[in-house]
């Protein structure tokens, strides 16, 4: 997919999502340092200004449950079916419902 976004438009909005996440959860910068195991400095430095390492933005995006996201990003989609024979041939089989059992009273 085409983005027009560049990095530095990358690094401003990641480092206030991330911020808002923090902010969702009630955590001061203290809370999320001290959780994720990043310093306060780094985090303080991310936050106003994107810089920090992969380690440090991964911990951060783990203490903050946002890590499958992450990386569900960054998978490759699935390929799409070139016409409709294979679109028919990829849709599973429908799957039939039981009728809910009958009781001796019933």
């Amino acid at each position: 997919m085409l983005s027009l976004k560049n990095e530095t438009d990358i690094i401003r909005e990641a480092c206030n999502l991330i911020r808002a996440h923090r902010m969702a959860l009630s955590w001061r910068q203290d809370d999320l340092a001290k959780r994720s195991g990043v310093g306060i400095a780094t985090l303080r430095r991310f936050e106003s200004t994107g810089r920090i390492g992969f380690v440090g933005l991964s911990k951060l995006l783990a203490t903050l449950g946002l890590a499958d996201k992450f990386l569900g990003a960054l998978k490759q989609p699935a390929p799409a079916p070139k016409n409709i024979n294979e679109f028919l041939a990829a849709a599973p089989a429908p799957v039939r419902q039981r009728a809910p059992r009958r009781t001796a009273g019933n």
